[in-house]
């Protein structure tokens, strides 16, 4: 059977020259029903292989529990590319970055505090271990080698940015070998001579990932690396899109220049990504850094990735091909010294279904019982992955008995990563993760009769990348309080703490028993759940918006299509028309309150501003 033969500056694969043109496609971030037409973009531009992630935090979201089925049947995707006659360049490894939550480890890792993740301790390698041998009985049959389209396997990911245990590197590769891979395997990471050496074990073809300077990094890589081709394993043709930023496409031309330059110097491209996806639920991740386009001078701070992976891809997140796929597709063709096509776009069809109108039918507060999977009570409050829990919403409550008078003002140490307060029913002030101004936005005093506190902190997505990835969430010190002197005296000397807690994990992995009918329950701006309901033409995609709404998270017929936000750059949320029956159901958890009419929209475009 085909084994691929990696010459010093050719590709061979039984028995005659294979030339690799791939590009980025998770099939985890699409549902089936869209993976062949998706695919079919892809062999029309002209590659002759797909690249995917494998989100390990998905495929074993607990211990010992593994799901391959329905959009992670991993085995179904890798025949579907094989029907549509493109090879597949598998990344299998246990951390993938992707902008998803926690780089698509499990948070269940994040249990225990001594664990040293990406690394050969144990602690980590032996859970790692249990899940390749699992996941290597989905793909390894799909290799070349039994006459399969999967042609190279990747070893880590972008480790040279992580650390520098080629102990553990040697590991996973040697896990691959005794679990029956015996395809050549390739590595990704930076061009820098520091990435290269510290994030490639011996053996592996090495491919270095960036955005347009292509001779700067190729030529590194020939030095680095001159007994092989050139791989660029990640060619940066589009940018995360991240809440709070402002959205602009890249300029396809320099694109597609940065392209050309590329298979001019001989390298095999990939690019990332190909076709956008959806970060579905709560699978989006974060970063300590900045904006795309902030400037320098601002400070590294938290930022959140958005629902939609669109990532400005060749292919848009539901599926149509933009100019830049023609802009590089006419590249591709002239430098293999094929005739120009014409941009030809297949026919795409979404639909208008109109306003829906919405009906609040519970407060939060009012279904604490139905939907927290875990309630404790302990002296100091807990992070979530302490309560076994990985995405959703914490709730810490505690009762103040009233001493005196004076303002508080309320810190909450560790906060991760967004955190309403409410004071007897009301909420008193919100706080997010590396707000400048965190230690005075709740302020508060303590009524003769004593407050009930509860701060409702929400995941907003774990980091997923470099040395900050251990991104535990909730409150991960303590909550305390500054009390200010009467007369602009300061501050009392206080460093206390705020204790004995109630802890609800609130998780909204399942919505199914929310009730139908309306509820009254409660101020407008406490946190609740409204549903409404709409006719669709099934198979035919919508885009959700929520004029006016602040943020939250929406499903339609059960299914969590993910979190929305007012401070944009991302006004919809794309609905697959796999999804929509005749009859269809809309649930919104909005967090503070609800737009003008409660009315949803359902339209033909998505809106990135």
């Amino acid at each position: 059977m085909g084994r691929l033969i990696i010459h010093k500056d050719k590709l061979e694969l039984d028995g005659r020259d294979f030339y690799l043109a791939s590009g980025d496609f998770h099939y985890f971030r699409c549902l089936p029903g869209g993976w062949r037409r998706r695919l079919k973009l892809m062999k029309d531009f002209g590659l002759t292989a797909v690249q995917t992630y494998v989100p390990w935090n998905l495929h074993e979201p607990s211990p010992g529990q593994f799901d391959f089925t329905g959009r992670l049947d991993l085995g179904a995707f890798i025949r579907l590319a094989a029907e549509e006659e493109l090879k597949v360049l598998l990344r299998p490894s246990p951390y993938m970055c992707g902008e998803w939550d926690l780089g698509g480890l499990p948070a269940w890792l994040l249990k225990d505090r001594t664990i040293c993740l990406r690394s050969s301790d144990p602690r980590f390698l032996d859970p790692v271990r249990s899940y390749t041998r699992r996941l290597c009985q989905e793909f390894v049959p799909t290799l070349s080698t039994r006459g399969g389209p999967v042609i190279l396997v990747a070893v880590e990911n972008e480790y040279g940015s992580y650390g520098d245990d080629l102990t553990y590197l040697d590991q996973l590769r040697a896990m691959l070998v005794d679990f029956g891979v015996d395809v050549p395997f390739f590595s990704a990471n930076g061009h820098d001579i520091f990435k290269l050496k510290n994030g490639n074990g011996p053996g592996t073809w090495a491919g270095v990932d960036f955005r347009l300077e292509s001779r700067q990094a190729i030529e590194r890589l020939r030095a680095y690396q001159p007994d092989m081709p050139p791989l660029v394993t990640e060619f940066w043709s589009g940018r995360s899109i991240t809440w709070g930023s402002a959205f602009k496409p890249r300029d396809p031309v320099p694109v597609a220049r940065a392209y050309r330059e590329a298979l001019d110097l001989g390298a095999y491209v990939n690019f990332y990504m190909f076709c956008g996806g959806t970060n579905f639920g709560f699978m989006s991740g974060a970063n300590i850094g900045r904006h795309f386009g902030e400037p320098s001078t601002v400070p590294e701070h938290y930022v959140a990735e958005t629902t939609s992976y669109d990532a400005d891809a060749l292919v848009s997140e539901n599926g149509i091909p933009t100019e830049k796929y023609y802009a590089c597709q006419h590249q591709l063709d002239q430098y293999l010294g094929r005739a120009r096509r014409p941009d030809n776009p297949p026919r795409y069809q979404a639909q208008v279904i109109g306003p829906v109108t919405m009906q609040r039918v519970a407060s939060l507060f009012g279904e604490l019982e139905r939907l927290s999977s875990r309630c404790v009570h302990a002296a100091n409050c807990l992070a979530m992955e302490d309560l076994d829990q990985a995405y959703g919403f914490i709730l810490y409550t505690t009762r103040l008995t009233c001493t005196d008078n004076r303002r508080r003002y309320l810190r909450m140490e560790g906060l991760r990563d967004r955190a309403q307060v409410y004071g007897n029913g009301h909420l008193i002030g919100t706080v997010e993760r590396d707000q400048a101004d965190n230690d005075r936005a709740i302020c508060f005093t303590i009524p003769p009769g004593g407050l009930q506190l509860d701060i409702l902190v929400e995941n907003q997505g774990r980091i997923k990348y470099g040395w900050a990835l251990t991104d535990r969430k909730g409150i991960l010190q303590c909550v305390r309080m500054d009390i200010e002197e009467p007369g602009n005296r300061g501050f009392l000397y206080n460093k206390a703490m705020i204790m004995n807690w109630v802890i609800r994990t609130l998780p909204l992995s399942d919505i199914s028993g929310l009730p139908d009918v309306l509820s009254k329950d409660g101020p407008d701006r406490l946190p609740a759940f409204y549903r409404g309901s709409f006719a669709a033409r099934p198979g035919v995609d919508t885009f959700l918006s929520l004029p006016g709404w602040k943020k939250g998270v929406a499903w339609v017929n059960g299914f969590n299509l993910g979190r929305y936000w007012s401070v944009g750059p991302q006004h919809t949320l794309y609905v697959p028309g796999e999804l929509l029956n005749e009859e269809n159901t809309l649930h919104v958890f909005e967090l503070l309150e609800a737009g003008p009419g409660c009315q949803a929209c359902l339209g033909d475009s998505p809106i990135m501003t």
